[in-house]
């Protein structure tokens, strides 16, 4: 005998046609989504915009000064280049001859304390106050009578009150011919004169001291003699000093400063 055919299930025509319309539409569903997530996936995430470049403000660099130097030490000192003493009579003249060695700065209240030695002892003075500008020479003296009678040496020290920054009023002097006196000599020494120029920017009317130094052949100081008189107006003024001298010189030298 033949086996039987298989038993087919028995299919409602109305359900199986649901069925399939359900499916279809779950599969155009699945499909739809499936592209939205591809679109996505390609695109990538969203860009953001760049930021726009910053701009630095331009500084101007500030200049730096240029150090000032610092000056070289100043020699601040005035010494005595020259001494000596002229006598006459009863009087001597102690002499000494200063220069300030500095070279920006004035020396100020300079006083010369001299010791004039005799047989059988000394004596001491000093000088009035003077100022040395920058690099000037200048001669200071005392008048010494009785006391200093007999009179064969002298010491002299100097004393710097201040210093001060800054030129002062230079008075330039000038040799000075010398002109013995009447009577010329004397028991010991001679006593004369001495007459000459001086320059200077100097103020109409200021006192001014004027110092004669007398040497002889051998640049020794031999006497001198110092004398006041006010500055004529002008850049010039005339000299005369009488001078008292242990030998009669061979030239003579003045120089002149403010009275202070």
């Amino acid at each position: 005998m033949r086996p039987a055919p298989p038993a087919w299930p028995h299919v409602r025509a109305g359900v199986g046609r649901t069925r399939y319309a359900y499916h279809r539409g779950m599969l155009r569903t699945l499909i739809a989504a499936a592209l939205l997530l591809t679109a996505a996936a390609c695109g990538g995430p969203s860009a953001s915009p760049s930021p726009a470049p910053s701009h630095t403000p331009m500084v101007t660099p500030t200049p730096v000064p240029t150090p000032t130097p610092t000056p070289a030490p100043d020699t601040e000192q005035v010494s005595i280049t020259a001494s000596g003493f002229g006598a006459y009579d009863l009087q001597v003249y102690p002499i000494a001859v200063l220069a300030n060695a500095a070279s920006a700065h004035t020396a100020t209240g300079v006083t010369v304390s001299f010791t004039v030695q005799f047989s059988g002892g000394s004596y001491q003075l000093s000088t009035e106050p003077v100022s040395l500008g920058p690099g000037e020479t200048l001669a200071v003296t005392a008048l010494c009578t009785d006391a200093c009678d007999g009179a064969n040496a002298i010491q002299a020290t100097p004393t710097v009150g201040g210093w001060a920054t800054g030129p002062r009023v230079v008075i330039s002097g000038s040799s000075a011919p010398y002109t013995c006196g009447s009577p010329c000599s004397g028991d010991p020494g001679y006593e004369g004169s001495v007459s000459g120029t001086l320059t200077g920017q100097v103020p109409s009317g200021t006192l001014v001291t004027v110092t004669a130094v007398c040497q002889n052949g051998a640049g020794n100081i031999v006497g001198g003699g110092s004398a006041s008189s006010l500055w004529p107006a002008g850049t010039t003024a005339p000299a005369y000093v009488s001078v008292l001298t242990s030998t009669q010189p061979a030239s003579c030298q003045l120089y002149a400063t403010e009275v202070t």
